[in-house]
């Protein structure tokens, strides 16, 4: 069934927060739920939702190829916008240089291994080795290169700029191509699109010229179109005590979300468990807003932050609450690794499976997640801990919250892609099951333990150099 739902998830296009095929996918997670003899609840949020219905790009009347459109950037008339380009390749950059104009910005798809290993998180254990598991300081992401595009679009909109042009540079073309990014950032109100690297250098050169550009970004604003959060809960004999089992719903692609088909595998498990055997009641999240954030959560947390909010009788142990001892969290499961070829013409798979970024945030969550995975014949997932304050991924609420957890949030570089067929093909399924099979035992574990042994989350281990980061920001 697990492959099945991813499967039945994907055939709904990009599940893109509050569109039609990202309700019709809690639709059917709602029916499997019920199919289950479980109970589904729902919160239903307002968002805005802004849609692309054309891009365009042409340069001294000639068109120029775009990767996608900037997400919540912004909208134009049919006709586009008609400007000069400037180049804005220095930093700091001078957006009043770009006034009245187009802008391009380069965004390099910079090393992440030292940032990821020295800045974002502690390491502790790999799976099966660290040589094969830990982060190289050559490895990249389209994700977070794209999360960090280096310009602010509504400021950018103040200083009377135009329009925006990002051009993704040292990577693919494909690799470039159908990005959906940033998801992390609202409406700004100023057109903006992503290039490859071969458009970029047209822009450079145009940039030098002094030449003009028709940028085209028609999209549409609706109000008040709504967005559902799903839960259920499945009741044990100790009911004042809750496991948070947790994932989002919306993504463009196979991967980014499947989670939710994992979340419907763990509760059709449990729910056959004989109810005298299960102890605590656990709770099964689906939450909407991942890919709208400032909309659905505001600009701290993640989408599970808005739930956590929402519903403080669940979890947070106050005079007639219940309370959370412990949380899973599940995404991207299933991942095989494609990377750029070494000339960057194309991206092919490696032959190896994508890293589990596998948070556990104290040693008793260390040692579960270890005894769970034990036997695996696929696995390459390496152990982490929270530094500086950044927790990727939907457990991150849960750790700000105090809640002891593990949590899954592999990074392909596919995450964030909008590709026809969702990527589907890049998934491995029996990967997907036995990732699946290990929160199951996790899971099984969690109920098992003590509170007083399950305990609470370390701190974030901060570094000079993150706090030097952060006040920087």
């Amino acid at each position: 069934m697990l492959w099945n739902w991813i499967e039945r998830l994907n055939s709904f296009g990009p599940r893109l927060t509050g569109y039609p095929a990202h309700e019709a996918s809690i639709d059917l997670i709602a029916q499997e739920l019920q199919a289950m003899g479980l109970v589904v609840q729902s919160d239903v949020h307002a968002m805005t939702r802004w849609t692309v219905r054309e891009t365009g790009l042409v340069v001294a009347g000639s068109p120029v190829p775009v990767a996608s459109a900037f997400a919540y950037s912004g909208r134009t008339e049919p006709q586009g916008i008609t400007a000069p380009l400037v180049w804005l390749g220095e930093k700091p950059r001078s957006l009043e240089a770009a006034a009245g104009k187009i802008a391009v910005v380069p965004v390099k798809n910079a090393a992440i291994g030292f940032l990821v290993r020295d800045l974002m998180f502690t390491r502790k254990a790999f799976y099966p080795s660290r040589e094969e598991a830990d982060f190289t300081g050559t490895v990249t992401t389209p994700l977070l290169s794209g999360l960090t595009p280096g310009i602010d679009l509504a400021a950018a909109r103040r200083a009377g700029v135009l329009g925006v042009i990002c051009v993704f540079q040292d990577m693919s073309e494909e690799a470039a191509r159908d990005q959906y990014n940033p998801f992390i950032t609202p409406y700004q109100d100023c057109p903006a699109l992503w290039v490859g690297p071969a458009a970029g250098a047209r822009l450079k050169a145009a940039c030098e010229a002094g030449e003009q550009a028709t940028l085209t970004l028609q999209a549409e604003l609706a109000p008040d179109v709504p967005t559902r959060t799903l839960f259920a809960v499945l009741e044990g004999t100790v009911p004042n005590e809750t496991i948070i089992v947790n994932t989002h719903t919306d993504g463009p692609n196979a991967c980014e979300e499947n989670g939710p088909a994992a979340l419907l595998a763990l509760a059709r498990y449990m729910s056959r468990v004989p109810a005298e055997q299960r102890r605590r009641t656990i709770i099964f999240a689906f939450v909407t807003g991942h890919f709208q954030m400032p909309q659905l959560s505001g600009h701290e947390g993640q989408a599970t932050s808005r739930w956590l909010r929402d519903h403080p009788e669940l979890w947070d142990g106050k005079p007639g609450h219940r309370k959370a001892v412990a949380g899973l969290t599940i995404e991207h499961i299933g991942c095989r690794e494609w990377k750029d070829v070494a000339d960057r013409s194309r991206s092919a798979p490696t032959g190896k499976l994508e890293r589990e970024l596998v948070y556990t945030t104290n040693e008793v969550m260390d040692q579960v997640f270890a005894e769970a995975a034990a036997g695996r014949t696929k696995i390459r997932a390496l152990t982490v801990e929270p530094r500086n304050g950044v927790h990727l991924g939907e457990g991150q609420p849960l750790f700000a919250a105090g809640i002891p957890a593990i949590a899954m949030c592999p990074l392909p570089d596919y995450l964030c892609s909008a590709r026809r067929g969702g990527d589907l093909d890049r998934l491995d399924p029996e990967f997907a099951h036995q990732q699946v099979q290990t929160f199951a035992r996790a899971l099984l574990q969690l109920d098992a333990l003590p509170a007083k042994v399950l305990g609470s989350p370390r701190p974030a281990r901060n570094t000079l150099l993150g706090r030097v980061v952060k006040l920087g920001q």
